[in-house]
């Protein structure tokens, strides 16, 4: 009897240090610019343990959003007793399962957390199932979209698709998706679109486009994806290629907030968490913070519908199949509604006041840190977002 109560002691202890650590990782993640909150239900204690062993959480809770040298790293966990190949081959599993952020820096490794999304979510690619995908969607909704919604810089953006953009606009380089892939220094990856995934994991297929392989990664994005085969690696040429289609299929261009992208998504409202909590907002032009607005001119509108099913926002207002105005509250500039309006009833304009992205990622986590808002500011900060406050 000792000796089974004894063994039960020792099980039951293993599952309370378990419970700690991940607890411990949970709010070290909501240090991070972006958060990572706790909930009621604890799903997010699930999808860490689905994500790092109970070893590489507690080896997380040394790393942060900012990258560290190997070095680095090992002289925080030496006096753990982890030899230096013990944490080499951790880190290269941590990476390899979508745990931690991974780029060179002069010929060598450096280490960061990813947040949720964009980071760990996406990585799950390979091993995407429905059973991750449903705990990922609770979770957002229950506590992780206030956290993506709450950042003062939002970690996306939105730019027009090609086929909107005319030379009188005078679009930023930045804006243009052609020159952020012609700037690329030839590091070019693609990658299945893990959203869609995750709902054909579901039987939830996209009523957009039976096309999966969407996603584009550029630099330390596409190095990340080939070293793991999270995707492929391919030419300027089939670059172009891709976004065309992706246009064709009307889906949104939305790249990563920086001059310098790392990637670029192609999003519809059906799929994509993120175009879906930002069309929750009274005010999504707001969130995005888009240098481009819709113009109608209703004369010219040969009443089609082209133009409202083709809008993930809901921005052109209708009256049956007439396109009767825009709603620059709800307007994202994606040019979208403009590619599907062959009568041309539809322009893109600039607006007055230019929002310039950040230099880098790294530039733009240090900014949404620098900003960051606690619970109850995060709370009442979305709260008035979808309010339209």
């Amino acid at each position: 009897m000792k000796q089974l109560k004894s063994r039960l002691k020792e099980g039951m202890g293993i599952f309370a240090e378990s419970r700690r650590v991940y607890k411990k990782l949970q709010k070290h993640l909501d240090r991070q610019p972006v958060g990572f909150p706790a909930t009621p239900s604890g799903v997010e204690r699930r999808i860490l343990r689905e994500v790092f062993t109970a070893e590489e959480a507690a080896i997380a809770l040394e790393l942060d959003y900012r990258f560290q040298l190997f070095v680095q790293v090992f002289e925080k966990v030496r006096d753990q007793g982890i030899s230096e190949e013990k944490l080499q081959s951790m880190l290269d599993n941590m990476e390899r399962n979508g745990a931690i952020f991974v780029k060179m820096t002069d010929g060598k490794k450096s280490y960061a957390l990813h947040p949720f999304a964009v980071g760990i979510f996406e990585m799950k690619l390979p091993t995407m199932n429905a059973n991750f995908y449903m705990d990922a969607r609770k979770y957002m909704y229950q506590a992780f979209g206030m956290a993506f919604l709450s950042t003062g810089l939002p970690q996306m953006r939105v730019i027009p698709i090609e086929k909107s953009v005319t030379p009188d606009l005078h679009i930023a380089t930045y804006d243009e998706i052609r020159e952020l892939v012609l700037q690329n220094d030839g590091r070019i990856g693609v990658a299945e679109c893990v959203c869609r995934k995750g709902r054909d994991a579901i039987g939830r297929s996209c009523g957009e486009t039976d096309r999966r392989e969407v996603c584009i990664g550029f630099a330390d994005f596409h190095d990340m994806y080939s070293r793991n085969g999270f995707g492929r690696s391919i030419s300027k040429e089939e670059a172009f290629e891709i976004l065309a289609q992706n246009e064709k299929d009307g889906l949104v261009l939305m790249p990563s907030n920086a001059r310098e992208a790392q990637f670029v998504c192609s999003c519809c409202k059906c799929c994509c968490a993120c175009l879906e909590a930002v069309s929750l907002l009274a005010k999504p032009a707001e969130f995005v913070k888009n240098n481009y607005y819709a113009v109608l001119d209703a004369e010219k509108c040969v009443e089609c519908g082209k133009c409202g099913k083709k809008c993930k926002m809901e921005a052109v207002q209708m009256t049956e199949q007439k396109a009767v105005g825009i709603d620059l509250n709800r307007c994202i500039g994606c040019g979208v509604c403009v590619a599907a309006c062959k009568s041309g009833a539809l322009i893109l304009a600039k607006k007055e006041i230019q929002t310039v992205p950040p230099k880098d990622m790294d530039t733009l986590y240090e900014e949404i840190m620098k900003h960051k808002k606690g619970t109850v500011g995060s709370a009442l900060h979305v709260g008035r977002k979808i309010a339209g406050f």
